[in-house]
């Protein structure tokens, strides 16, 4: 645990030098990874144009037998959201949804993300082949970038372990503060309570900064960065267990700026760790119903979008 060598730290320590907070966001890491299961609720919001597209649902991961501590084909998982498109009409042909589920066959021979969503009505799937994927991880030049927004469907690659590897692998960080941290309250979406967390700023590390920007677009006429290019970023974790209960992702307007804009943020509540064992067929493949739209293969799309 991390508090017991934080009683020294005021909301002065935010603007220390980059780097000297890299071992909190370690620390984590390094507990995800000895983590059996996680359940949680969740709720995502991202940020577009000043407006804010909110989804809640439930997140559940289940590490694999005798799977490697760092690796991308470690867990399975799932997650089930409902959100909204911000239209008056959004909810008149049913509730907008998404279903994602990594799931991996008994022999390791299928190993694969599907994905269901139903927007205003509209049925599609799709399917990524994470062994095609993670054989083009393993030969690339180079850390990649997971969260590009074009491939949205492996984001939590590797679990949520995997997520937080590319954030130690991506940013530096300066000296946490101490912050108290609001969260719903379980069952009642109305109350919150209060997690005691450490929160942590980072930035892209230069190393990284050119190949990502250019991954993104490149600067515009003004030199200003992509729209939704993940300049910085900011994480709430948790004193008592190392969870990193909140993740949110900013945009600089320039190198130079000091402005930030949100961009997209996460936060998980009602946390449950190591609850063994979850049931296998939360993690099954899914049914593809039959008034579906589309059925594709998204593998070749995520591969390109990624630069591999």
């Amino acid at each position: 645990m991390v508090a017991a060598v934080l009683v020294f730290l005021t909301a002065g320590n935010a603007a220390l030098a980059q780097g000297e907070g890299d071992r909190f966001v370690q620390d984590s890491l390094n507990s995800l990874r000895t983590l059996r299961s996680v359940e949680c609720d969740i709720r995502l919001e991202t940020f577009v144009d000043g407006r804010e597209y909110a989804a809640r649902g439930h997140y559940a991961e289940q590490v694999l037998p005798q799977a490697a501590r760092d690796t991308f084909l470690r867990s399975v998982y799932r997650l089930d959201i409902n959100f909204s498109m911000g239209s008056p009409t959004a909810n008149a042909a049913g509730p907008n949804q998404l279903t994602l589920v990594c799931h991996a066959s008994e022999d390791g021979a299928v190993y694969l993300i599907e994905q269901y969503t139903s927007i205003e009505g509209v049925k599609l799937f799709s399917t990524v082949d994470l062994k095609r994927l993670e054989s083009r991880l393993r030969t690339a030049k180079g850390d990649v970038f997971l969260s590009h927004a074009h491939a949205s469907e492996v984001r939590n690659l590797g679990g949520l372990a995997g997520k937080m590897r590319q954030i130690s692998q991506f940013y530096k960080f300066s000296l946490p503060i101490q912050e108290d941290l609001p969260v719903p309250v379980r069952d009642n979406f109305q109350g919150e309570e209060t997690v005691p967390t450490l929160k942590l700023t980072g930035t892209l590390q230069s190393v990284h900064h050119q190949n990502l920007l250019a991954r993104f677009g490149g600067l515009n006429e003004r030199e200003h960065y992509p729209a939704e290019f993940p300049s910085d970023i900011e994480i709430w974790i948790g004193q008592l267990d190392d969870f990193p209960y909140k993740i949110r992702y900013l945009r600089r307007t320039s190198e130079n700026s000091h402005q930030k804009t949100l961009l997209f943020q996460e936060t998980y509540f009602n946390v449950v760790l190591n609850k063994q064992p979850i049931p296998s067929v939360r993690f099954a493949r899914l049914t593809i119903p039959e008034d579906v739209f589309r059925v594709s293969d998204e593998t070749d799309q995520v591969i390109r979008a990624l630069g591999l």
